[in-house]
């Protein structure tokens, strides 16, 4: 793909140009997951798709490619996919694999991908998909920090059957189709010769097994629905809306030995009529009349107590001849710095109210104004 039809690789990962290093790779397992073509098979154009977003994160996951893409564009990058595909694209295993410390598969109940034997697959443990989900935060919340309960529900083995599926073990039998391999052949004929494909086995899902009598708890699913309380999971002082935040090993477990998903929150802030967030510095309207604003005075503003972890009210004074769009600031009282010490600033942006009617001896009062004014 030529760089003049490229996308920007911020945009490709839906990532901010700030993003940190586990933002990114969170965002490249979501999209890899969603464009592998073993995967969606439905979309014409999965495979490019997944190319685009395997080339972004080439680049965005290495510290001096991401430098260099910042400061020159695709100049300053040369990805050549070709040679990362010389051998074809890879399996979904394969990829996460490298997430997971070499033990592949992005889990689920059966998993993905298309490589890979049944001996392979038995030397690897599964791991279990991960769980979104949103968790709704109060702007105070969020400031401060906090701690909260969450109640998730997720698949975990089937107690009454010790996630066999099966009513007994002697209900086990080895799958008359592929003989225990898992793997699934199909022969066919072309005017170049024979095609030999192999797949998974769609009899037992590539486990090798059938199940003959399957458990009346789970339905032969070999999991079951289990509720979960997530008790005093902590959220930084500062955390912004957006930012993800994760329980590892909170996520579905699909069998007795595999390492569990985890649990991804999406932090959701209320907004507050009072500020406005833009990056770690807080902006707040405070309305003045015209005669404070010429004369001078003093104005009441919201803003932050620290000590106190509340939002409180502070008299702010104002210089005459103060304009509108005017902005005073306040230090340190902005959010706090999630990756960092300290916290932002607070600016007071003032709008001038100016009364839409006036009365008689008002008017007589500003035409005097005016006329001194104008001396």
């Amino acid at each position: 793909m030529s760089s003049s039809n490229k996308r920007d690789y911020y945009e490709v990962l839906g990532v901010s140009k700030d993003a940190s290093v586990d933002e990114i790779k969170l965002a490249y397992r979501r999209l890899a997951k969603r464009y592998h073509p073993d995967v969606n098979k439905e979309d014409p154009n999965a495979k490019e798709k997944f190319i685009e977003v395997q080339e972004a994160y080439e680049v965005l996951s290495d510290d001096q490619k991401r430098r260099n893409y910042d400061n020159f564009g695709f100049r300053g990058v040369d990805v050549d996919m070709s040679d990362i595909f010389q051998g074809g694209i890879p399996g979904i295993d394969e990829i996460f694999e490298s997430f997971f410390g070499g033990f592949g598969g992005f889990g689920g109940f059966g998993g993905f991908g298309s490589g890979g034997t049944a001996n392979r697959r038995a030397q690897r443990r599964e791991v279990g998909q991960d769980i979104e989900r949103i968790l709704d935060i109060s702007f105070k919340e969020a400031i401060f920090g906090v701690k909260k309960d969450v109640e998730i529900e997720r698949y975990v083995p089937c107690s009454e059957c010790d996630g066999t599926g099966a009513e007994d073990l002697s209900s086990i039998e080895t799958c008359p189709e592929c003989q225990g391999s898992g793997r699934y052949r199909k022969m066919t004929r072309s005017g170049f010769g024979t095609i030999i494909r192999e797949s998974e086995c769609p009899y037992c899902d590539g486990s090798g097994k059938t199940i003959k009598n399957k458990c009346h708890v789970c339905k032969g699913k070999k999991v079951v629905k289990q509720k979960k309380q997530i008790k005093g999971l902590e959220i930084p002082p500062g955390i912004e809306n957006g930012v993800h935040l994760k329980a590892q090993g909170a996520g579905h477990i699909p069998s007795r030995d595999a390492i569990p998903g985890d649990l991804y929150l999406k932090i959701k802030v209320e907004q507050n009529e009072n500020f406005i967030r833009r990056g770690n510095d807080l902006f707040t309207k405070v309305d003045v009349d015209v005669v404070t604003a010429i004369l001078g005075g003093s104005i009441v503003v919201p803003t932050l107590n620290y000590k106190k972890e509340e939002i409180v009210e502070k008299e702010l004074d104002i210089p005459p001849g103060t304009q509108f769009g005017t902005e005073f600031r306040i230090k340190n009282r902005g959010a706090t710095y999630m990756r960092g010490r300290g916290r932002g600033d607070q600016y007071i942006v003032i709008n001038i109210i100016i009364p839409k009617s006036t009365n008689k001896e008002q008017k007589e009062l500003l035409q005097q104004f005016q006329e001194l004014s104008n001396s």
